[in-house]
């Protein structure tokens, strides 16, 4: 998994909360089977971090945000 992005919000988010994320994400690399370490990988796991910050605690949205991330 590209975990770039996950230390830096260590502070911010609790280890649940960084689990949750971090199960969508691997779930969103494997439907499109994006490679976890790739650049594309790892905006995916930067927006999911952002996403779940601003609000945004739906599973299905979250996954949904993550499918666009790797689409574009």
């Amino acid at each position: 998994m590209s975990y770039a992005s996950f230390p830096r919000v260590m502070p911010v988010l609790s280890s649940e909360q960084i689990a949750i994320i971090a199960h969508i994400f691997e779930r969103v690399c494997d439907d499109c089977e994006e490679p976890k370490t790739s650049l594309t990988a790892a905006r995916c796991a930067a927006t999911l971090i952002r996403s779940y910050q601003r609000g945004i605690l739906e599973e299905d949205l979250l996954i949904d945000i993550g499918h666009a991330v790797l689409r574009s």
